[in-house]
C-alpha cells in the first residue's frame, strides 16, 4: 500500500562549520557581471574607481587606498554612497570602520535618521545612542 509519503533519508548531512569564515578567510566569489550590475543599479560614478576583486582574494585584500564594501550593505542594509554625515557620526561615535558593520545593523542607523528628519529633528549620535546603546548587563 502506498501512502504518498516520501521515504526518510538515512544519509548524513554534510557537516557545516558552526561559524562562517571571517573576512580574512572568506574568498569573494561573485562575478564581474554582478559587480557591474550593482554599480549600474546604484549609480556609482565611474570616477570612484570601483575595482573587481582579483581571483582568490578576501575582503582584507583590497588594494592600498581602497576598502571592501559588501553588496549586502546596499541591497539589504539600505547603505548609500556618499554616506550621510549622521552615519559617519555613528561610526565615529562607536569607533568603528564601515567594514566592521553588519548589513543588518545599517537599517537601524538609517531608519533612525529617516525618523528624525521626518520629524524635523537633526539626527545626532548622542540621540541614537540613547535608543541603541548595548551595555553589559
Amino acid at each position: 500500500m502506498s501512502t504518498g509519503a516520501k521515504p526518510v533519508s538515512t544519509r548524513k548531512r554534510k557537516s557545516r562549520p558552526k561559524n562562517p569564515p571571517g573576512p580574512n578567510k572568506a574568498v569573494i566569489n561573485w562575478t564581474e557581471d554582478e559587480l557591474n550590475n550593482l554599480v549600474q543599479n546604484f549609480g556609482f560614478p565611474f570616477d570612484w574607481g570601483i575595482q573587481f576583486p582579483t581571483p582568490n582574494c578576501t575582503a582584507l585584500d583590497a588594494p592600498l587606498g581602497y576598502i571592501t564594501l559588501y553588496a549586502e550593505f546596499f541591497r539589504e542594509g539600505n547603505f548609500r554612497l556618499p554616506m550621510s554625515k549622521f552615519v559617519g557620526e555613528v561610526l565615529t561615535g562607536y569607533g568603528l570602520h564601515i567594514s566592521q558593520i553588519n548589513a543588518l545593523v545599517l537599517p537601524q542607523i538609517t531608519h533612525f535618521e529617516f525618523i528624525c528628519r521626518a520629524n524635523h529633528i537633526e539626527p545626532a549620535f548622542e540621540k541614537f545612542n540613547v535608543f541603541y546603546f548595548r551595555g553589559s548587563s
